[in-house]
C-alpha cells in the first residue's frame, strides 16, 4: 500500500516534516498481520485540501454572477479567479504553490536566525539551538529515584532511551519489537504520545578509511566471498518517546491533561514503553541530561567545540536542498510510498548499508486507540561529503524504487528534517 504525504502548521524553531500512513494490526472483525493503509489526512479529499475545493466553487459562483453584470465585469472576474486558481491549485515539485511560498519563508526566516551564534552555559546546546532555537534539556526524577533526562522544545516534551546491545544487531530495527512498543504507548492512553525509533549506522569501511586500505579491502573480499548483509562499522539505536504540546494543550482545555505535569508524563512513558524491550530480552539505557544531549549532538553531527578549538571550521547551515553540518552534508527525504509490510525491513536495511558516511532511519508512530491503528511516519537522512552527496542520493533513490517505495526530498525543509530524524521523538508533527 501506499503512504499518503501529511502537512502540518509551522511552528516557530520546530517545523512539522511531512510523511504518513496508517498500520493496521487487526483486519476487520478478526485478528491478522500488520497492513500499511493509506492515510486520509483531516481535511483533505485525497491531494486536495477543501479549502481548495471551497475556492474553486467561489470562483465558479463570482463568475456566473458576473454574467449578469456585464462584459467588463465578467471579464474581471474571470481574470481574478484564474489568477486565484493558479495560486491555490498549481504545483510545482510535488507541492502546491501556495505551501511552497509559505515554506520558502519559514526557510528564509530560519536562514536569518542562523546568522549569529547561539549562547548557552553547555556548548551542546548552544550547537543544537542552531536546529531547535528553544531547547531546554533537564533531570526528572522517577519513581525509583533514577534521573532521566527531558528536552523541551517548542513542539513539546521528549525523553530517549539508547538501546545497548552486547552484540551486533543486523536490520535497522535490530529485532525490536515494534508492536509491543506502540501498543505500550497506546495503552497509556496519553493525549498527544508519540513513539520514535531511530537508527543511526556507519557502514565499514568508513569514509575516513582511503579504499586501498588493507582492512577495508579486506571487508569486501569477506563480502563479496561470504556474500550477506554488510555489517557496520557502528550503529547506534534510540527510542523516543514526545508529547505533543498542541495536543497536550487541547486535552488540558478540557480538563484531561496537565502541561505542568508533562516532564514527568514523559518520563514516566518512556520508562513504560521501554519495558517491552526487557521482556525480548534487549538491553537499554534511559538516558539522563547528559546523555540525551549527547545522543542528539552525535546524530545531528554537531561539534559543539568546534568553533572555539577550529575556528577555520564551517558552521553549520542549511541550504534548500541539504543541510551542513562542520564536515558533512545531509539530505533528508520521507518515504512516501511504502512496500508490503513484509518488504519493509529489506527496504530499510537497504537504506543503512548505502556506502554514505552514515545514514539516519527513522520511524514514528502515534497511535489511534479509537481505530486501533497507528499513524506512521519514516525519515531517511543520509550524510556524506557534499562532493558525493548528489550521486548517492541518486543511487539510494533508484535502489528504493526497485525496492516497491519512493521517497520525497524534503527540500526548503533539510533543516527541521535533521531534527526530526534525530532522537527527538520526530519533531513537530
Amino acid at each position: 500500500m501506499t503512504a499518503t504525504p501529511q502537512s502540518g502548521p509551522a511552528r516557530a524553531g520546530a517545523d512539522p516534516v511531512r510523511a504518513g500512513a496508517r498500520v493496521s494490526a487487526e483486519t476487520p472483525g478478526a485478528s491478522g498481520p500488520a497492513i500499511l493503509l493509506p492515510r486520509r489526512r483531516p481535511g483533505y479529499l485525497g491531494p486536495v485540501h477543501v479549502m481548495q475545493l471551497l475556492l474553486v466553487e467561489a470562483v465558479i459562483v463570482a463568475v456566473l454572477v458576473a454574467l449578469d453584470r456585464g462584459v467588463a465585469l465578467t471579464t474581471g472576474a474571470s481574470a481574478a479567479g484564474l489568477l486565484l486558481l493558479a495560486a491555490a491549485l498549481g504545483r510545482h515539485q510535488g507541492r502546491w504553490w501556495l505551501e511552497r511560498r509559505a515554506m520558502t519563508r519559514q526557510y528564509r526566516r530560519r536562514r536569518q536566525g542562523m546568522s549569529g551564534t547561539p549562547q548557552a552555559d553547555d556548548p551542546r546546546v548552544a550547537a543544537l539551538h542552531r536546529l531547535a532555537p528553544g531547547l531546554v534539556v533537564e533531570n526528572v526524577a522517577v519513581a525509583d529515584g533514577a534521573q532521566v533526562g527531558v528536552a523541551r522544545d517548542d513542539a513539546g516534551w521528549y525523553a530517549v532511551a539508547a538501546v545497548t546491545p552486547s552484540t551486533p544487531m543486523r536490520g535497522v530495527v535490530g529485532g525490536l519489537p515494534l508492536e509491543e512498543l506502540a501498543e505500550a504507548l497506546s495503552e497509556a492512553d496519553q493525549p498527544g504520545a508519540v513513539l520514535q525509533v531511530v537508527t543511526q549506522t556507519v557502514p565499514a569501511p568508513s569514509i575516513d578509511m582511503h579504499p586501498s586500505a588493507p582492512a577495508g579491502q579486506s571487508y569486501h573480499q569477506l563480502l563479496a566471498r561470504f556474500g550477506g548483509v554488510p555489517l557496520p562499522a557502528d550503529r547506534a539505536t534510540w527510542v523516543a518517546v514526545r508529547l505533543d504540546a498542541r495536543t497536550l494543550a487541547e486535552a488540558a482545555a478540557i480538563g484531561d491533561a496537565d502541561l505542568d505535569a508533562a516532564p514527568a508524563v514523559v518520563a514516566a512513558l518512556v520508562r513504560r514503553v521501554t519495558k517491552s524491550l526487557r521482556r525480548v530480552g534487549v538491553p537499554y539505557r534511559l538516558l539522563d541530561a547528559d546523555g540525551l544531549l549527547t545522543a542528539l549532538v552525535r546524530s545531528c553531527d554537531l561539534e559543539p567545540a568546534a568553533p572555539a578549538t577550529r575556528p577555520e571550521a564551517a558552521l553549520p547551515r542549511e541550504e534548500w536542498c541539504d543541510w551542513h553540518s562542520s564536515r558533512l552534508a545531509h539530505r533528508s527525504f520521507w518515504i512516501r510510498d511504502w512496500p508490503p509490510v513484509g518488504q519493509v525491513s529489506g527496504l530499510l536495511d537497504l537504506v543503512s548499508t548505502v556506502p554514505a558516511a552514515m545514514t539516519n532511519v527513522a520511524l514514528i508512530m502515534a497511535p489511534d486507540s479509537s481505530q486501533k491503528m497507528f499513524d506512521l511516519r519514516g525519515l531517511v537522512r543520509v550524510s556524506a561529503p557534499a562532493a558525493d552527496l548528489d550521486q548517492l542520493c541518486q543511487a539510494v533513490a533508484q535502489g528504493v524504487e526497485q525496492a516497491g517505495a519512493d521517497l520525497f526530498p524534503l527540500d526548503g525543509e533539510q533543516g527541521p528534517a535533521v531534527y526530526a530524524s534525530a532522537p527527538t521523538g520526530g519533531g513537530a508533527r
